[in-house]
């Protein structure tokens, strides 16, 4: 009889077991209630996970040695960090390692993690901008999120935020909107993502035939949207330029329009159509819902963890596409 240890249980031992994706089994494992899976599926993988004793591991709880790590050293903060962090431990957990964080990439701190064994490392980026990957990280097995450093050798994961641009575009287009399509938001050189939206929108719209017809170049806060749209209300630019649609560059942005769009008199979406990027809660707390992108951000940790893992990842950026959340802010024009 053999009284060697029994090998440890994987979330992919369950997933195989219960007839379903890794990544199924670990939406239903981590309790998300956000994807479209059955009762039906959710018992299989719920049984298949009592049946192989299979235990995740408990926040805090200390790692074992033999337990591969990874390091995420992340200089992010808030939702979309969280759900990028979610999807590297997702992926991780799918792969039998464990996910160790710092959030901070200086000496001491990667210094720490290689003491604890790890050798491999993703970083999240605060904001899709380009910057240079932490000097601490260079030289190790390394894959980015969020930022795609030119000089680095490493791969990066992004969002398509110039498909999600060329999206929006279609989304107006779609709905009648061929005239008095404005931007709201500035995109500065460095802001890599407002870049790539622009530019996919201002694509989207030309292979539309169409050309957007101004943009209110403010910041992104709701405080400086709703400012700058109540001056140009103020200046007569509702009657002179007709304005039939507004794309904000995010849904802080877009909150702002709200505001100044009420403020005014008028009405989303039977005066104006009002489209974003980002899909915060925002999106959904604003009445009428807003239509707006929903960033990869639970993707890309899982991507970025799958390259880190994977033999021969090719160091390129790997971009991965936005989906719309249609809601009520987008109606046909209304002249």
């Amino acid at each position: 009889m053999s009284t060697g240890k029994r090998a440890r249980v994987t979330l992919r031992d369950v997933a195989e077991r219960a007839g379903v994706s890794p990544t199924t089994a670990s939406f239903v494992l981590s309790g998300r209630r956000d994807m479209r899976i059955s009762a039906a599926t959710e018992e299989r993988v719920f049984q298949a996970a009592r049946t192989l004793d299979y235990r995740r591991l408990a926040p805090g709880a200390a790692v074992p040695a033999t337990t591969p790590a990874i390091g995420v050293v992340c200089d992010a903060a808030g939702h979309f960090a969280g759900e990028m962090l979610r999807g590297c431990v997702a992926a991780a957990t799918d792969h039998g390692h464990v996910v160790l964080t710092s959030h901070h990439a200086g000496l001491n701190e990667v210094a720490a993690l290689l003491a604890r064994g790890v050798r491999k490392f993703v970083h999240v980026g605060a904001a899709t901008v380009t910057y240079a990957v932490p000097g601490a990280l260079r030289g190790h097995r390394l894959v980015t999120m969020n930022n795609a450093d030119p000089a680095s050798r490493a791969p990066a994961v992004i969002p398509d935020d110039a498909q999600a641009g060329r999206a929006v575009a279609r989304a107006l287009t779609s709905a009648g909107h061929t005239t008095g399509i404005w931007l709201v938001g500035q995109a500065l050189p460095r802001a890599a993502a407002a870049v790539r939206r622009l530019s996919g929108i201002r694509t989207g719209l030309r292979s539309a035939g169409l050309r957007p017809a101004g943009h209110v170049r403010c910041g992104w806060f709701p405080d400086e949207t709703r400012k700058a749209l109540a001056e140009l209300f103020d200046a007569g630019w509702w009657e002179r330029a007709c304005p039939t649609a507004l794309i904000a560059m995010d849904d802080r942005a877009a909150m702002g329009v709200y505001q100044a769009v009420g403020a005014a008199g008028l009405s989303i979406p039977r005066d104006v159509s009002v489209i974003s990027f980002d899909d915060s809660g925002l999106a959904r707390w604003l009445h009428p819902g807003l239509s707006s992108m929903d960033l990869p951000w639970f993707g890309l940790g899982r991507r970025a963890v799958e390259l880190l893992l994977a033999e021969g990842a090719q160091a390129r950026v790997h971009r991965l596409p936005a989906e719309l959340r249609t809601r009520e802010s987008v109606g046909p024009p209304s002249r």
